[in-house]
């Protein structure tokens, strides 16, 4: 077996090992054969936890690329992501943009945001999620409400930034409470998670575990200010008790919580109002979650200073 053989060997060895340390030996044995080699480079990187040493191995993929990407002619209509090359070299980009965030190298990771986005016209990665969040863990809460400045209010990303930004900038007023309830109706479990009112899922469905994963790229900057997770925890705790989506045993607990965080009344209410409706007992967990959205972006549930 020559020594192309032998790498090609190994790498498909790695890719199918669901061991990290057993992909680590592998990469690390192809790495030996080609130090440039770029699939064992991100594979490495994948097998260990966020280090310099994983931003290093990232940072030599890019730059073995770099002349593919230079390189690589696009026709008008297509996307860099559309060549294989292209996809490669964008997804050394996000892993080296979140490795460089883990270890607050701010500047370097908004970047490689910034770079991301600009071949991705179409929003098929999470280079807009990455921009966001560093932007809001260098503080630059007016650059980010003026950048997401009539973006569409789907995107987690967009909307628990926006939410954050405005809550900052102005406190519980009008505009960060309208903010806030677009970021509950982006993902309604995403607080839960972020709280610690629903544990890690244990389904693999896609939207669940994409779910998951992004509240825990944002509870560092939901918990970074006691006024700020407060704000999430009694929106939470009132969509939780309007929507009846704590568990039996727990609803007297939130309850008590409720009265302690001044929403008490405004529990209440919603849940008279809701319960009201005739249909209200057929309805199914997600309906309920969405009549309740909807009654508070309605109204004001939540204390306002102005």
């Amino acid at each position: 077996m020559d020594r192309k053989e032998k790498i090609e060997a190994l790498l498909d060895e790695a890719y199918s090992t669901d061991d990290p340390e057993e992909m680590e030996r592998l990469a690390r044995a192809v790495l030996e054969l080609q130090d440039d080699n770029v699939e064992a480079l991100i594979l490495l990187a994948d097998s260990i936890e966020y280090s310099e040493e994983k931003i290093a191995l990232l940072e030599k993929a890019k730059e073995c690329l770099s002349d593919v990407i230079e390189g690589l002619s696009v026709t008008e209509g297509e996307s860099v992501l559309d060549d294989d090359d292209g996809m490669l070299y964008v997804a050394v980009l996000q892993r080296l943009g979140f490795a460089l965030f883990s270890e607050g190298r701010n500047g370097e990771a908004l970047s490689i945001a910034k770079e991301i986005i600009e071949y991705d016209r179409d929003r098929e990665t999470l280079g807009h999620t990455l921009l966001y969040r560093v932007l809001l863990e260098m503080g630059k809460d007016r650059e980010l409400l003026e950048e997401t400045r009539g973006e569409k209010d789907s995107d987690p990303a967009l909307t628990h930034s926006r939410a954050i930004a405005s809550f900052r900038l102005s406190g519980a007023c009008g505009s960060s409470y309208d903010a806030l309830w677009k970021a509950f109706r982006s993902g309604p479990d995403i607080p839960f998670y972020i709280l610690g009112y629903l544990d890690e899922p244990l389904d693999d469905s896609e939207e669940t575990e994409e779910a998951y994963n992004f509240s825990l790229l944002f509870e560092d900057i939901w918990s970074s200010d006691m006024d700020l997770i407060n704000w999430l925890a009694r929106a939470t705790i009132l969509l939780g008790l309007a929507a009846s989506l704590f568990p039996g045993e727990n609803t007297e607990k939130m309850l008590i919580l409720a009265d302690a965080l001044e929403i008490a009344d405004h529990a209440e209410n919603a849940m008279v109002t809701l319960e009201s409706r005739e249909d209200w007992g057929k309805l199914s967990r997600e309906k309920r979650i969405a009549a309740s959205i909807d009654l508070f972006s309605q109204g004001r549930y939540l204390p306002l200073i102005d």
